[in-house]
């Protein structure tokens, strides 16, 4: 009994060393506030709008496929709009890129909403490394993080920040109705700044109400546009509620909106794919569980049913005839038939020398040993093809020996 449990233990010990070493770990770093998709009904979710719109009757998409089935997935080819979101948790691929810019160039329109100058809680799951260079390529804006601080006086900042509101510029279409914008919590202290990368300059919508640094900006892409919110926040579960920003929406929808184009959700690059994705597939809890229970059943099948050593077989004694088979065996399997005719006909003629041992024993066999003559003549042929290498029946030899050797007696 303590051999088992001292054989189990090291067992399982050796399984978690190999799970903690080799198998990948699920992520479990979804904050609490969920993430920005169109089902989720957490802070950060885009439920309100997605049940706002279909109140509206408003056609509405959740895109989880690649940004190359926009083609395919949308009613119409243009007047569609397209709420993408962030950091990404599924970054998108060079071909998506190039392939989203012709879409919007058709003639519809891309809301990036980028936590930049805010930080949601659901970006601290998140982290795409080509974020900025992919908003710089859909945008033509290039973003550059202000100075940074030392770390005790960012971390003095941050404790010390204040919720600031995005005012509105000018009397424009996309801000009627719209006094300012409200982020959900507090602003990064200092913001980032953008700057035009092409010939066009972008259009300023809103400013952060303090730093007055461009916060949303608004960019014709052939039939197209595309608006950047340099905010994330405003369009969330929790932010919808707040004033200034559902009239913002509601007016971007009114203006480059189609009569039957459709609001389209980009829950595939938030983690929600109908595609396979090897990272969510390997960080999945329940693929984690169903193999620690495999492993679990394992060891008490291993362990509780089954014996730890063979039992020991008690001392018998071999038996001669089966040696005996066994080495003929043996030896019918590495001699050659016409060694073994040799030998049996050398064995037959030192009988026979033994009875003749002046004289030629083939000749006295043949003449004077009263063995039948068909025998002794067929002695000679098989001796003959021995002797020649030929290969020899075996079991006619030994019969015909056992025969005259009868006949010698």
């Amino acid at each position: 009994m303590k051999d088992r449990l001292i054989t189990a233990a090291l067992a399982a010990g050796a399984l978690l060393l190999f799970y903690a070493l080799l198998v990948p770990k699920p992520q479990r770093t979804t904050p609490a506030s969920g993430v920005p998709v169109s089902d989720s009904a957490r802070p950060a979710g885009y439920l309100s709008i997605w049940r706002w719109l279909g109140a509206a009757h408003v056609p509405r998409l959740s895109l989880r496929e690649r940004y190359t089935a926009l083609a395919h997935l949308a009613p119409r080819p243009r007047g569609n709009v397209l709420l993408v979101t962030l950091p990404q948790r599924v970054p998108m691929q060079v071909d998506e890129l190039g392939f989203l810019r012709q879409w919007v160039a058709r003639g519809n329109t891309l809301f990036v909403a980028a936590a930049l100058d805010d930080t949601p809680s659901w970006t601290l799951g998140a982290y795409d490394p080509l974020e900025l260079k992919n908003l710089q390529r859909l945008s033509g804006l290039q973003f550059e993080p202000a100075a940074r601080d030392a770390p005790l006086r960012a971390a003095v900042r941050a404790l010390a920040a204040r919720p600031e509101a995005l005012e509105a510029q000018g009397a424009q279409p996309l801000m009627r109705g719209v006094d300012a914008l409200r982020p959900v919590g507090s602003l990064i202290e200092r913001p980032w700044t953008a700057h035009a990368t092409g010939r066009q300059i972008p259009l300023v919508l809103a400013t952060l109400a303090r730093h007055r640094a461009p916060a949303v900006w608004l960019e014709r892409l052939g039939a197209g546009q595309i608006i950047v919110s340099a905010v994330a926040s405003p369009f969330s579960n929790a932010g919808l509620v707040r004033r200034g920003n559902a009239r913002f929406l509601a007016n971007v929808l009114a203006w480059s909106r189609s009569p039957r184009g459709a609001v389209i959700f980009d829950d595939a690059h938030q983690g929600l794919t109908a595609f396979y994705d090897a990272a969510a597939f390997f960080a999945d809890p329940r693929l984690h569980d169903t193999l620690l229970w495999l492993l679990a059943l394992w060891l008490v099948f291993v362990f509780g049913t089954q014996p730890l050593r063979a039992a020991r077989a008690r001392w018998q004694a071999i038996d001669e005839t089966a040696y005996i088979e066994g080495s003929a065996r043996y030896l019918a399997a590495v001699v050659r038939p016409e060694d073994i005719a040799r030998r049996l006909i050398e064995g037959f003629a030192a009988e026979l020398r033994s009875r003749v041992p002046n004289g030629d024993p083939w000749q006295w066999l043949r003449s004077g040993s009263g063995a039948e003559e068909r025998d002794w003549r067929r002695l000679e042929q098989l001796r003959g093809r021995a002797e020649a290498g030929q290969r020899v029946n075996l079991l006619q030899l030994q019969s015909l020996l056992a025969r005259l050797r009868r006949q010698l007696t």
